[in-house]
């Protein structure tokens, strides 16, 4: 059985990706947190998820050689960020870095708050209906 809105989203489906899209960036920023003292470092951030809703209907392309980059439909991808730099050409601001990932953090917990929320209510419809038969 498929969860759907009325318009045809996959709630669950969505969830899903919304959730794998948060654990990326974390991964991202921490790369960026680690890499905060390697002279001539740019910090990365992934695509906005709203591009990943975006480009979700778009024909993907097909990688042909192990080379190739994978294209942008519902794909994130690291993007260098601009900013000061340091004397050793390391661009990362720390306190910038922490504060991304406290508010992947918050939309993580956000995330699995609502997600555990619409699962509870789910489950109370399913048992109210098989409850009568």
């Amino acid at each position: 059985m498929s969860m759907t809105h009325t318009g045809g989203t996959d709630l669950l489906n969505l969830a899903e990706r919304r959730m794998s899209w948060l654990q990326n960036r974390e991964s991202v920023l921490a790369g960026n947190v680690a890499n905060a003292n390697t002279p001539h470092y740019s910090p990365k951030d992934v695509s906005p998820f709203q591009g990943v809703l975006e480009n979700a209907h778009t024909v993907a392309l097909k990688r042909t050689q192990p080379g190739h980059m994978l294209g942008p439909a519902g794909e994130t991808h690291a993007r260098k960020q601009g900013g000061r730099a340091s004397l050793d050409g390391n661009r990362v601001v720390l306190e910038d870095e922490l504060g991304k990932i406290a508010q992947t953090s918050d939309q993580q917990r956000f995330a699995t708050t609502v997600y555990g929320r619409y699962m509870g209510l789910y489950g109370m419809a399913l048992g109210a209906g098989g409850g009568g038969q």
